[in-house]
């Protein structure tokens, strides 16, 4: 019985130093750490910071309604865990204090226009709340 505490102490105070002296991941400025709906996403800014972006001149749909699981995905599967540019333009925040932004993602030297791709693929609406006039979805 003794043998068996002193090996279980030991194992857990092993697996209590591999804990203490691993490394976390590094994650790269504006990498997309989290999509939380199809027009709202998670990412590592430049600061060491997680901020909240929302896509603008994009609408998708909300959780219960038709369409946002596929919403969701579709965004994930263009930003999740990539590294993304980002542009703003009149409107910096939103009143939820979100950055409203357009966001490309470089693949293979080709600039992917995310809140376009949103659009011309049927995932979301083009949403245009003033001063916003959102040309660049046009």
């Amino acid at each position: 019985m003794g043998l068996i505490l002193i090996l279980s102490a030991i194992f857990v105070s092993f697996f209590i130093f591999l804990i203490n002296n691993s490394e976390a991941p590094e994650l790269n400025p504006n990498t997309v750490v989290r999509v939380i709906d199809g027009d709202t996403f998670e990412f590592y800014n430049s600061s060491g910071d997680i901020e909240i972006i929302r896509l603008l001149c994009v609408d998708t749909p909300e959780k219960n309604q038709t369409g946002y699981e596929e919403a969701t995905t579709y965004l994930e599967s263009l930003i999740l865990n990539k590294e993304i540019i980002l542009n703003s333009s009149i409107t910096d925040k939103d009143i939820y204090n979100r950055l409203l932004r357009y966001v490309y993602v470089n693949d293979s030297g080709n600039l992917l226009f995310i809140n376009k791709l949103i659009l011309d693929n049927n995932y979301g609406e083009l949403m245009i709340i003033p001063p916003e006039e959102c040309k660049e979805m046009k």
